[in-house]
């Protein structure tokens, strides 16, 4: 797909980089919770410890690539 398809595709960008910042800060929000929560009260944390482990990775993998997309598109 062509940039120009790409662009097409977004009506609104400015929008849609507020939304995607907005995305990236509340990950930000819940991943210093989880860590935060852990650390206050690991006893209680270790019964959902499967659970919060994939919850950080997905995190983890969604801002990963909201910033690697974002300097990848910085660069063009």
């Amino acid at each position: 797909m062509s940039e120009n398809k790409t662009n097409d595709l977004i009506p609104d960008k400015l929008a849609y980089q507020t939304n995607k910042r907005r995305m990236a800060w509340i990950l930000l929000a819940m991943m210093l919770f989880t860590t935060l929560a852990t650390i206050y009260d690991p006893i209680r944390m270790a019964e959902a410890e499967s659970i919060l482990m994939t919850q950080y990775l997905s995190m983890c993998g969604l801002l990963g690539a909201y910033f690697g997309f974002s300097a990848i598109s910085g660069r063009k």
